[in-house]
Order: structure tokens, then sequence, then C-alpha cells
């Protein structure tokens, strides 16, 4: 079975016509980047709360499909993490014009997977403006939040 037929075959059994799903794949060095179109009334089925189903779906893809630990498995339906990435790198410009305005620390309150976690960490390092500020990440699994503040001498 191959993943195109695997992922096709999830989404007729939540009830999409296979005509309704869009499938592209792309490798990029060790990273098969794939992207699942699916009907924009559908896609909360498939990305799920900040994109926990996305999440859920590309580890079953990787469990069942990834060769070797070194090779990855990225999944993108309608175009979600893009979109996420956008709005996250909104969300550190404006943590980061609270923190340089006098709040001492900005806490991102909800759970924060890892690579969201990375895009923050990295869109900050990328603003001349919070040379002088850090992201750092407190608490564990669950209840791991990251937070913007200044640098500690």
């Amino acid at each position: 079975m191959t993943i195109q037929a695997f992922l096709t075959q999830m989404c007729e059994h939540c009830g999409l016509e296979a005509d309704s799903i869009g499938y592209a794949e792309e490798q990029l060095d060790k990273t098969k980047q794939i992207t699942l179109s699916v009907p924009e009334d559908d896609s909360g089925l498939f990305i799920g709360f900040h994109g926990e189903t996305l999440e859920s779906i590309q580890r079953l893809t990787r469990i069942i499909f990834q060769e070797t630990a070194e090779d990855k498995i990225v999944l993108n339906i309608n175009d979600y993490r893009q979109q996420r990435a956008d709005k996250l790198t909104e969300l550190t410009k404006e943590a980061v014009e609270r923190v340089l305005s006098g709040e001492s620390v900005y806490t991102f309150h909800s759970f924060l997977p890892a690579y969201e976690r990375f895009i923050i960490h990295t869109a900050l390092s990328e603003m001349p403006e919070a040379a002088e500020l850090e992201s750092i990440s407190t608490g564990d699994g669950r209840d791991r939040r990251l937070q913007i503040q200044r640098k500690q001498a």
C-alpha cells in the first residue's frame, strides 16, 4: 500500500468521495512533504484543534511508512501548516511589542507542539527589534509553555 492509497482510504472511511481528495508528494533531501487537499467544510475533521488531528494522522503515517529514522514525513492538509506558521509569526510580533513596551514576560497560554515552538523561536531570532529578547520553554508535557522575556544578564 502507498501513502496516497492509505490517506485516500482514510478520507473515504470518513465520508469523503475519492474525487474530492487531492494528493501531492515532494521529496526534499530526507523529508517527504505530503500535501492533502480536502473540501473546506471537512478540513476541521482532519486538522482538529490547533492541528492535533493532523499531528496524529502524520504520526500514524510515519509509523506505517517511514523507512529509516533519518527519513521524515511531513503531512499538510489544506495548507494548514503555512497558515498556522503565519499566525504564530504574527503572535510573536505582538508578544515582542508587549515585552518591549514594559511587560516583563509574555506567556503563550495554550499548549504548543514542538514544531510550533520552533516556529516562534525562529521568528523571534529573525526579528532585529527583538535582539534583547529570548524565548524559553517551561514545564513538561501538556503543561509546557513558551515565554518571551528580556535576556537575562
